[in-house]
């Protein structure tokens, strides 16, 4: 049982990291590596159920995100700011949770603290956006299990 828990984690949070560093195409695949666990966890019968609300997820996601993308084309920092995301979930995955937070303030939070004049309103929200989204999927995959 622990192995199953630890291998549908470690796929979501793929999931989460393809949403934070994809754009759209990450939307999507991320909605499909969700789809796909929904179809191997539950019984025929509610699957139809979890599709609809995946899929409407996924509509909401691309409907906000090319509203969100229209102001700003500079996905470096939040490509950045994804991947260093998704090295903490990982690290809190396989660690305790306040090492897992110190390891990603030293190696990754202080030097985003040092640029953040750099970084305009339009990227914090785009940022904060597709953290949200992807804790979702994160959210959605573990009520489907």
């Amino acid at each position: 049982m622990f192995w199953n828990l630890l291998g549908l984690e470690s796929i979501l949070i793929c999931a989460a990291g393809i949403t934070l560093l994809g754009n759209y195409s990450g939307l999507v695949i991320a909605g499909l590596i969700v789809s796909a666990v929904n179809f191997v966890v539950n019984e025929p019968g509610s699957i139809l159920f979890w599709e609809i609300i995946i899929l409407a997820y996924i509509c909401f996601g691309l409907i906000t995100a090319y509203l969100l993308n229209r102001k700003t084309h500079n996905f470096r920092v939040l490509k950045v700011a994804g991947g260093s995301v998704t090295s903490l979930f990982l690290f809190g995955m396989l660690l305790p949770f306040i090492p897992a937070i110190l390891i990603w303030t030293a190696i990754i939070g202080i030097p985003l603290v040092f640029n953040y004049r750099s970084i305009s309103r339009a990227i914090v929200l785009q940022a904060i956006f597709k953290f949200i989204f992807c804790t979702g999927w994160l959210i959605i995959g573990n009520i489907l299990y």
